[in-house]
């Protein structure tokens, strides 16, 4: 068996080829679209318990009245807000997790009726589910507890041991949630949006073109830096390859998950800028070395997960391609000879 760097063809591109595809430039404008209608329909989901805990709090009525007596401007009061707002409760997060759902239905209803696409065809494929999704539970997981490894050796995190209080429900909820999240973006960014790209473009041209897509959907997020923005890019790098490399979705969508959800609730890291989470250990960023532990991003704006991502690309790339995949390959080329005479 020949070892060699390579993306296989896969069943799922070669079905979606049978719908019509656009030009780069729509595709990018329809992903746009069907992202913004996706992210509609998660803030109609969480609006209402967001607003209500954001209006009702405290601090934002100590605020409010400290700006309408003249004692703060305008821009402290904006500032003070985007703090409240983002040391949201658990039970607004987990809202926030479970909202994707509807965010996921958008895009099925999108590739389904409109461009009349299989669901097989972003990568939802029966055969060994159970087993991918397993397997990329534990490649998830063992990822990110690399890159945690590698901040305590550097000395970029202190352990603080295990949580006082540990809410094992409310666990269970955050790990479901996450499932949740975690497929929708990669359903959204990777099922759809890189297959869809891959009919009109090489592989390399379409997981660029998706990894930066998925990297700027997370500007918005709290701590946002360059290396944050590179590491974002190289995950979707990294995801899209072990995604066409295995050839169906369900194994990133677990590896999404279980990178995020051990990231914020194993460790107690912040997730994308994202904190406050029930968690069993906890860990101190130490303030002096936040090329390593990402500073206020958490792990994923630090060099840590920089090393991991580019060293789990290149294991994907150079893994040994399965007799399997090779006979689909000769059969693709066999079946591509034929039309072409």
């Amino acid at each position: 068996m020949k070892l060699k760097m390579s993306l296989p063809r896969t069943k799922m591109l070669d079905e979606a080829k049978k719908s019509k595809g656009h030009f780069v430039i729509v595709e990018i404008l329809i992903f746009i679209a069907v992202f913004l209608a996706g992210s509609i329909m998660e803030i109609l989901v969480i609006g209402v318990p967001y607003l209500k805990y954001l209006f009702g709090s405290e601090e934002y009525a100590a605020v409010s009245k400290a700006y309408y007596n003249g004692e703060i401007t305008m821009e402290e009061l904006t500032d003070r807000i985007s703090v409240i707002a983002s040391n949201i409760p658990a039970y607004i997060t987990l809202i926030t997790l479970f909202a994707t759902i509807a965010a996921t239905a958008v895009v099925f209803i999108y590739c389904r009726f409109i461009e009349k696409r299989k669901l097989s065809t972003l990568g939802f494929r029966k055969k060994n589910a159970l087993t991918e999704y397993i397997v990329g539970a534990l490649v998830g997981a063992a990822l990110f507890s690399l890159a945690v490894g590698i901040c305590l050796v550097t000395g970029a995190l202190k352990y603080d041991g295990v949580s006082s209080i540990i809410e094992w429900g409310t666990l269970g909820l955050f790990l479901l949630g996450f499932l949740f999240q975690g497929m929708f973006e990669e359903v959204l960014v990777r099922g759809y949006f890189l297959v869809s790209l891959q009919r009109r473009v090489p592989a390399a041209a379409a997981i660029v073109i998706s990894s930066l897509a998925f990297a700027v959907l997370h500007l918005a997020n709290p701590g946002m830096s360059v290396l944050a923005f590179v590491n974002l890019f190289l995950f979707g790098v990294f995801a899209a390859v072990y995604m066409l490399k295995r050839g169906n979705i369900w194994g990133v969508c677990a590896v999404h998950s279980l990178w995020n959800f051990v990231q914020g609730n194993f460790y107690g890291i912040r997730v994308s800028g994202m904190g406050n989470l029930t968690t069993i250990f906890q860990m101190t960023s130490v303030e002096s070395k936040p090329l390593f532990n990402g500073g206020d991003f958490g792990l994923e704006g630090g060099l840590s997960v920089t090393i991991v991502l580019v060293l789990a690309t290149a294991a994907m790339l150079f893994t040994k391609t399965k007799e399997s995949e090779l006979a689909a390959e000769r059969e693709y080329d066999e079946i591509d000879a034929v039309a072409a005479e």
